[in-house]
């Protein structure tokens, strides 16, 4: 696959501005990869891959007796990614940490660079990783360069690789990779009159409380899609949320000072459609209590008696 001058046609461009790079269902999307092990350099780690379905599974075994890594590549391509901000992931992931591969044609002492940016993933659950061209690292045979810094405009191959510098299996399954453009800042404003947000701070994904509400929410996910909910986790350790975007450290801490949430506790609170905060909480609630809550709403009661 070869791309020059503008990267796609405008059927490829999504209503927010991504592009689609590989889809692993058309032709058009096939990047056309190859596998890429330790045993080059005398390594002892086994990775392979198949397309089917409209994913590709990327599965094997890590050895750190000798490299410990296994990768998969493109065959060269011609990327302009310049108008785009980084590239977005779906992946079901096992818990074991990922890095995504881009090279140019920047050298380092005569030898092409490769610039990598690694991702956790979640054991046995689907996710959405974005891989911001700024987070990506300059680097020539593992070892962290000072320069030069990534150029989306000359992206010349992409890749997947675990080099986590663990041993056993691995399995990673990719059923889409695109450029997203820019984002706006995060605001729940955003949100105003048009969902309800259910927002709650905990230190971490694990915590028991967040932990049974995903677990409800998931039970109940076309209840929660027909009160036009969003999820909005913060967390102090982890990635927290808001909806399937990632947000970042920087956005999760402007949250919590508009909510006049504290780090390291637990809350839980409902914004309505108005902007308001219908409950606050420090207790665990039931999803089924918060659906009970909506359904008093005079908003929600026109909703219904509309449709």
């Amino acid at each position: 696959m070869s791309l020059s001058g503008p990267p796609a046609a405008a059927s490829e461009l999504h209503a927010d501005g991504g592009l689609l790079l590989s889809d692993f269902t058309t032709e058009r999307s096939d990047l056309d990869w190859y596998v890429l092990n330790d045993n080059v350099m005398g390594g002892r780690s086994e990775g392979t891959f198949r397309i089917e379905g409209g994913e590709l599974y990327f599965a094997g075994s890590t050895n750190t007796r000798g490299g410990g890594f296994s990768s998969i590549r493109t065959r060269p391509v011609q990327l302009d990614l310049s108008k785009f901000a980084g590239i977005r992931l779906q992946v079901r992931g096992d818990g074991r940490r990922y890095t995504w591969r881009l090279a140019t044609n920047a050298r380092w002492r005569g030898r092409q660079v490769s610039y990598w940016a690694d991702f956790d993933t979640r054991d046995g659950a689907w996710s959405t990783v974005n891989l911001p061209f700024s987070g990506f690292i300059p680097r020539f045979r593992g070892t962290t360069l000072d320069g030069p810094e990534l150029n989306p405009e000359q992206i010349t191959e992409m890749g997947l690789m675990i080099y986590d510098k663990l041993d056993g299996p691995f399995e990673l399954r990719l059923a889409s990779v695109q450029a997203y453009a820019a984002q706006e800042p995060f605001a729940l404003e955003q949100y105003r009159w048009k969902n309800r947000v259910l927002v709650v701070n905990a230190q971490a994904r694990e915590e028991p409380r967040l932990a049974a509400l995903q677990a409800e929410l998931t039970a109940t996910s076309d209840e929660f899609a027909d009160r036009d909910m969003v999820l909005v986790t913060l967390l102090d350790t982890g990635t927290s949320m808001a909806g399937d975007r990632e947000l970042t450290a920087a956005e999760a801490a402007e949250a919590r000072a508009d909510l006049r949430l504290q780090t390291g506790s637990f809350a839980l609170q409902l914004i309505g459609k108005d902007g308001s905060i219908k409950l606050a909480t420090e207790s665990a609630t039931s999803i089924s209590e918060i659906y009970a809550l909506i359904d008093t709403m005079p908003m929600r009661q026109s909703e219904q008696a509309d449709r």
